[in-house]
């Protein structure tokens, strides 16, 4: 999947060791929402899901 540059900086913001998992729970969550490339609405709408399922936990 083509990741913006907008994308890709504020996923360098991750740590490291967590960009493979955020970057394959982005492009799913891209896919899902039938988009063809992870710009930064996507990355920043996936983030904000992730975090509110984390809250509930």
């Amino acid at each position: 999947m083509n990741w913006t540059n907008e994308a890709e900086n504020k996923l360098k913001d991750v740590p490291f060791w967590g960009r493979f998992l955020v970057r394959r729970e982005v492009e799913k969550f891209a896919k899902g929402r039938k988009s063809e490339e992870v710009n930064g609405e996507i990355y920043d709408l996936a983030n904000e899901k992730w975090l509110a399922m984390s809250k509930k936990n």
